[in-house]
């Protein structure tokens, strides 16, 4: 495992980061002892930066993290992320989770038999400064830690971003210690751009893969200018880079735009070529482009077992990209213009 400076802050992260959305989710198929194996291997394996969200699965996320690093809470960089509030019968579920889950996997329940009411609600956002406070005790019970080693803003809009009133509330925390640095885990590249205006800024995480390379015109550019260290995620676009051609979502299941999903699936088609031409698995291919771009700290792997998180450990010991295979998938997004 290499590891990479975060920005200005003094952390040495490793090139990949665990992303921990999918854990402790009813459907995800593993048990609790697997699951916590499963953090504790990634450890074992030099990941040392583990990014969460007080909303994923229900807080369920967080609480796995701290018991699996209660004991040896040093040798892991913990970034989570607040502002989204969960509506009532999301609570509710969070409760009976424990009891839930077992019935689940010896019904052999998938996520369509769950009725749209009770997974598909959206959660409301609040980064008020009485909702930042409650938060942060909440995340730091349920992570079983004294501290929050990066702490982001959830996908706030760009008017949150512009008025700026959560930057007193984070300060606040930092002073006290319940907080190290923070950041913003932005919605859109954009967003980087209008978050590098606050002083006490140290990270800002944002969307980059050889699908979506918005990112790299000027936000990661001037991020890293400012010295805010650089998290990437979704580098292989929600698997649509590494899905087999013949199981493509239609272009309409892509974007809602026609035109952009057109393209889009223009860009991925493109990109499988390009990793046969160059007899790169597609996996590799696309995790070797995110790590290219050297401004960029580290790169979330959202990993769920145990047979994932080791392809992905595999992918990266693969060859760096050559300069002509990094152009070439630049390119890509001149596909169907």
């Amino acid at each position: 495992m290499q590891y990479r400076a975060l920005g200005k802050t003094g952390l040495a992260v490793s090139e990949v980061g665990f992303g921990c959305a999918r854990i402790g989710g009813v459907f995800q198929g593993s048990s609790r002892r697997q699951t916590l194996d499963l953090l504790r291997h990634a450890a074992d394996e030099g990941i040392n930066l583990f990014d969460t969200a007080d909303m994923y699965t229900q807080g369920e996320s967080e609480r796995l993290i701290g018991e699996a690093f209660r004991r040896d809470r040093h040798r892991v960089i913990i970034a989570t992320k607040f502002g989204f509030k969960l509506p009532a019968q999301k609570h509710i579920i969070s409760r009976i989770k424990p009891l839930v889950k077992p019935l689940v996997v010896h019904l052999g329940l998938k996520p369509r038999h769950v009725h749209a009411t009770v997974r598909g609600t959206v959660s409301q956002q609040d980064f008020s400064r009485q909702y930042i406070f409650e938060a942060v005790e909440s995340s730091l019970r349920r992570l079983q830690t004294e501290y929050i080693d990066i702490y982001q803003l959830h996908s706030p809009p760009t008017d949150v971003l512009q008025r700026a009133e959560f930057v007193e509330a984070l300060e606040s925390l930092r002073a006290q210690g319940k907080i190290r640095y923070w950041g913003v885990a932005c919605e859109h590249a954009d967003d980087v751009l209008t978050s590098l205006r606050f002083a006490g800024l140290s990270t800002v995480q944002v969307g980059l893969s050889a699908l979506e390379q918005a990112a790299l015109d000027s936000a990661i550019p001037r991020a890293a200018e400012e010295g805010v260290g650089i998290i990437a995620r979704q580098v292989y676009a929600s698997g649509l880079l590494t899905r087999p051609v013949d199981r493509l979502p239609a272009a309409h299941e892509i974007d809602a735009d026609p035109v952009v999903g057109e393209r889009k699936l223009a860009q991925i088609e493109r990109f499988g070529a390009l990793a046969l031409e160059h007899r790169r698995d597609r996996a590799e291919l696309a995790l070797q482009f995110a790590l290219s771009v050297r401004e960029i700290a580290t790169v979330l792997l959202g990993v769920s077992r145990r047979e994932q998180l080791d392809a992905s450990l595999h992918a990266l010991q693969s060859a760096t990209l050559r300069p002509d295979e990094y152009r070439l998938i630049l390119n890509t997004r001149r596909v169907g213009r």
